[in-house]
């Protein structure tokens, strides 16, 4: 019922609008030399294209009202016909252009193909179904001139109306609002003024019946600089100039008023200057429209091309030292091998030397089966109790040198997060494990590790800090770079650390490093939060 209602009241709201632009009309239409304009049919037009058929009603109402402010009082048959042609015009543009011509996954006049179908469709067709109605006018008399010249009275009215109409403001069914689009740039609305006053000089100079085209000269030149906005804009301007403006009594000496407004060529110029300039506007905003994509994927082209590029140099340096530290550890081996054949006394020494030599192998190897999984992973975000992690983590390096001298502290604020619990544990995983494995080595030295995590805005952070050796600062910008080694000490491969950054860009985030020498280390890990479904 509610709905009923409120669609009730906006047809009476809108038809008391087009009522009063039909009043309007009448009154312009009583001007000496003025245009014959008609501002319903234009509006009738936009509307249609906005609120869609449900408008017809309207325009129907309209259409009958309109009769009677021209002093019709008895209705036959053939005025009941003739007080159709608003909905009519409105209805077919309607029809012709979103269901019989419609341009696919393209906003309203979004490129040359959907302005030159909306002029086809949405004007030319309906104005010329129009023509009809206007030959049997009593005032036209089937007086063809005069229905040509009504003809283009009404494309030169509808043509620019609407366009800017159509192009600048749309309704969402849906919501029922209105949005605005297609900002002009303050350079641009500058140089719009400069060329309005300069169009309103020459209307004291030259008579416009003569030299009406240069007006399209300067439309044209304006679209060619600025596309198909500005060219709106600037046609309705000089619609408004060119038309509207020599109707009111202060415009009186422009030479613009001088009968010019009844002149079929006028119009027919004036016509085709009008669609001439939107049509090259529309062209240039296409094109560089088009320029823009095109630098756009040179663009990416180009980010792909320096991505191979440093892949390449990767997987260079990732064969150079993957064939050096996998040959190192089996060289050891079968060196000790030899020696302890010959040494039987000291075999003990010997095999537990090969036991490293073997762990380290397997170290290496387990991390390039974790860049490896770091590489091909798609992250699959759950909720991840951050103390289990931990200690998960924890067990897999408690046979590690020193690992139980190590005290342990945890301040978790954030006792959970929500990440993929793969890469997160790769990436804490070598954190931990550096921050075991690099702890000071004097005697009274008590090694410390602590795990904190926060949140502060949309980033939640993760730390693992110690009081280790530290990193010098010299060191810092290249330590999570492929191989890098950061201490003389070092015995890992270079690769915990680089992968440990490679899975926290997977999940979105970052990882960050303050270090001072012979004090500690403190690695963060930050990750977006992930948005409430």
């Amino acid at each position: 019922m509610k709905v009923a209602l409120r669609y009730i009241l906006q047809i009476l709201l809108l038809a008391l609008c087009l009522i009063g632009l039909s009043y309007l009309s009448f009154q312009l239409g009583t001007v000496t030399n003025s245009l014959l304009l008609y501002l319903p049919l234009v509006i009738g037009i936009v509307l249609v294209h906005w609120f869609g058929w449900r408008i017809i009603p309207v325009l129907l109402i309209n259409g009958f009202v309109t009769l009677m402010i021209w002093g019709v009082t008895h209705f036959d048959l053939k005025l009941i016909l003739i007080s159709t042609h608003e909905a009519v015009v409105a209805l077919v543009s309607w029809l012709f252009v979103t269901r019989i011509f419609p341009v696919a996954n393209t906003p309203r006049l979004g490129n040359t193909n959907a302005f030159i179908i909306f002029v086809i469709c949405g004007i030319v067709i309906p104005i010329t179904i129009n023509s009809a109605y206007v030959y049997h006018y009593s005032f036209v008399n089937g007086n063809l001139d005069q229905v040509a010249l009504y003809w283009l009275s009404d494309f030169i009215t509808i043509l620019p109306i609407s366009t800017a109409l159509l192009y600048f403001a749309d309704f969402n069914t849906t919501t029922h609002n209105f949005s605005f689009s297609g900002r002009l740039k303050p350079r641009v609305i500058f140089e719009l003024l400069l060329l309005s006053i300069l169009f309103l000089l020459l209307s004291f100079l030259f008579p416009f019946d003569k030299y009406w085209f240069i007006y399209g000269i300067g439309a044209t030149l304006f679209s060619l600089r600025w596309g198909f906005a500005a060219a709106i804009v600037l046609n309705v301007i000089i619609f408004l100039l060119s038309y509207l403006l020599p109707l009111f009594e202060f415009a009186s000496s422009l030479l613009i008023s001088k009968g010019s407004t009844q002149h079929l060529n006028v119009h027919l110029g004036m016509g085709t200057m009008m669609f001439v300039s939107l049509l090259v506007g529309r062209v240039v905003t296409d094109l560089n429209k088009t320029k823009k994509k095109l630098k756009d994927e040179k663009e990416r082209v180009d980010k792909i091309n320096r991505e191979l590029q440093q892949a390449n140099q990767e997987l260079d340096r990732f064969v150079y030292s993957v064939s050096h530290d996998l040959s190192a550890p089996l060289k050891s081996i079968k060196g000790l091998v030899h020696i302890g054949k010959v040494d039987l006394a000291n075999t003990a020494d010997y095999l537990d030397k090969i036991d490293k030599s073997v762990n380290r192998l397997e170290g290496f190897i387990n991390e390039v089966l974790d860049y490896s999984r770091t590489n091909r992973k798609n992250p699959e975000p759950e909720v991840i109790i951050l103390q289990e992690l931990i200690d998960d983590i924890k067990s897999k390096f408690e046979y590690m040198d020193g690992f139980e001298k190590i005290d342990f502290r945890c301040a978790l604020t954030l006792e959970q997060v929500v990440a993929d619990r793969v890469l997160l544990r790769i990436a804490l995983g070598n954190l931990i494990s550096n921050a075991i494995k690099y702890q000071q080595q004097y005697k009274d030295h008590k090694p410390l590790i602590w795990f904190r995590s926060f949140r502060v805005a949309e980033t939640i952070t993760i730390e693992v800090a110690d009081n280790g050796e530290g990193i010098r600062e010299e060191y810092l910008d290249k330590l999570f770079n492929m191989f890098y080694r950061g201490t003389a000490t070092s015995t890992g491969s270079g690769l915990g650390l680089y992968i440990a950054r490679e899975a926290i860009q997977k999940l979105g985030g970052k990882i960050y490093v303050q270090s001072k020498w012979g004090i500690g280390s403190t690695f963060g890990v930050q990750l977006p939060v992930p948005p409430s479904k």
